[in-house]
């Protein structure tokens, strides 16, 4: 269930393959394409009516100021890079696309240093290169295109963000970011930056199908990280994630999170937040069906927490469905001895307003058991006033791994639990009754059964796999189930009888 990953931030630029750079006079000139076009010694040539060639690097001093207000296209050299140290502002009609010359020889991508401040793009397409990376800038990107950006130019490495931020509080707005070789958008696990993500489509990031989120972020800045109203749908890739933020280093201060408004699905996971230090407002996401690699044991969570007590923060009115599992929730390390995560997904006592739980947990599971909230850790947390879809305490306590099922673990206490909407919606059979015991167990398990018709039986791990499989007639409605042999763990034992179908948690002890 660890859905991790986060690679720290790469920022090499290759050398490039094309001519010599041109860099433009910084004498405080306001340029235009075709000024620059036109100038003595600049690499940019008018090839056609509104495309241009950039035929090697190309750098736009602190003082210089380039201003594209018309339909354009650029087309960048092999392995050149676009250096903006003064103010790019992008603003044309329709649109302006910096492209490569030829896609399968990509250009090194677009840098705009901490001196570009008030550079601004507007419906301008990125396509082709080696990523767009933002140092220590608060750069506007607005109703942009930033698709097909590559993470190395041969041997050399470029980005593995097709947005790198590092540093500042970049606006990335109204966006479409899709098919790029890691992550959409990415931020380095050593230095404090705050994006605010709004309005977003990210779609089939992560072609190079590696350990990858689709936004992936390290530590956060003065200013909140703000993901909100965006789309997050994955696949084809399975090893792609939706949302990450994590504190890899453990670097001191607070990281503010907002992930609001969103829907994040067919990812591997959904959200993963990992680390000390992190302050969390998970509100109003529609988080579901990131189930698309099959290994449950490393992804599949529709949130997933690992850290210490100091990732805190509150989950409410969020729709988790169709993930392997609802709510993962892990300490730092299996050793540690530091209390978990204490993030909040509902606490009925709370006056604070965000803290209402009322989120909607079901139908997310594997291996034929439902798993809606995983406390893989010794901790207490409180789920209160949340929709399990059903309005029945044992059949939520069957949905649910905690304390009652494995002594070491912590105590999840979802009661009360709020009246369900989901269950007038799906038609199911009346689930069968039965009894187990002893619990744990160790050589036998007895399964009280109301009626005396045969009944299939079949027991599963935790991965899934079936341990044991057979179709009985109780004898005085009981069943014997041999476990002797069976590896220690939590097991779920599948029963059906007469139509009717039951599944329970089985903890099998040494």
């Amino acid at each position: 269930m660890r859905n991790l990953l986060l690679p720290g931030l790469v920022l090499a630029l290759s050398a490039s393959s094309a001519s010599a750079q041109y860099q433009t006079p910084g004498t405080g000139v306001r340029w235009t394409l075709a000024q620059l076009a036109a100038a003595t010694g600049s690499n940019v040539v008018l090839t056609s009516p509104g495309v241009y060639a950039v035929n090697g690097n190309l750098r736009l001093s602190p003082t210089d100021t380039l201003t594209i207000g018309t339909n354009a296209t650029l087309r960048v050299a092999a392995a050149a890079l676009v250096t903006v140290d003064g103010v790019l502002l992008v603003n044309p009609r329709d649109s302006v696309k910096i492209t490569a010359q030829a896609s399968t020889a990509p250009f090194s991508g677009l840098t705009f240093s901490a001196t570009s401040q008030g550079s601004r793009l507007r419906k301008t397409i990125v396509e082709y290169g080696g990523g767009i990376r933002i140092l220590d800038n608060d750069l506007l990107l607005d109703s942009c295109v930033v698709r097909y950006q590559v993470a190395r130019i041969g041997t050399t490495s470029t980005n593995s963000g097709a947005i790198s931020p590092s540093g500042g509080a970049p606006r990335i707005l109204n966006c479409r970011i899709y098919e790029n070789a890691r992550a959409g958008v990415q931020s380095p696990s050593n230095r404090n930056t705050s994006p605010v993500i709004q309005n977003c489509l990210f779609r089939h990031n992560d072609t190079e199908n590696a350990n990858t989120p689709q936004i992936n972020l390290g530590i956060g800045g003065a200013t909140p990280i703000i993901i909100e109203r965006c789309l997050v749908i994955g696949g084809p890739y399975n090893m792609a994630g939706g949302v990450a933020v994590s504190n890899l280093l453990g670097t001191a201060g607070t990281t503010q999170v907002r992930i609001r408004q969103n829907r994040i699905a067919n990812n591997r996971y959904g959200i993963a937040l990992q680390g000390p230090g992190i302050q969390a407002v998970i509100v109003r996401n529609v988080i579901e069906n990131n189930n698309i690699n099959p290994n449950a044991q490393t992804g599949g969570s529709g949130i997933n927490l690992v850290g210490n007590a100091t990732l805190t923060g509150v989950a409410s009115r969020n729709v988790l469905r169709g993930n392997l599992w609802g709510v993962t929730v892990l300490r730092t390390s299996s050793t540690s001895t530091n209390p978990g995560p204490s993030m909040s997904f509902g606490d009925a006592s709370s006056t604070d307003s965000l803290n209402v739980g009322r989120n909607l947990l079901y139908n997310n599971g594997n291996g034929g058991q439902v798993y809606d909230f995983y406390l893989n850790m010794p901790d207490n947390m409180l789920a209160q006033n949340n929709d399990w879809g059903t309005n029945s305490l044992t059949v939520v306590e069957s949905h649910v791994v905690h304390q009652v099922d494995q002594p070491a673990l912590g105590l999840l206490n979802f009661q009360p639990i709020r009246q369900t909407v989901v269950l007038g919606t799906r038609s199911a059979a009346p689930p069968l009754a039965v009894s187990l015991y002893p619990s744990p167990v160790r050589d036998v398990l007895t399964v009280s059964l109301p009626a005396s018709a045969p009944a299939t039986l079949r027991l599963r791990d935790a991965l899934g796999r079936v341990a044991y499989t057979a179709t009985q007639t109780p004898a005085n409605g009981l069943l014997a189930v041999p476990v002797a042999g069976l590896a220690p763990g939590l097991y779920v034992l599948e029963v059906t009888q007469q139509g009717q179908t039951a599944t329970a948690k089985v903890p099998v002890g040494e």
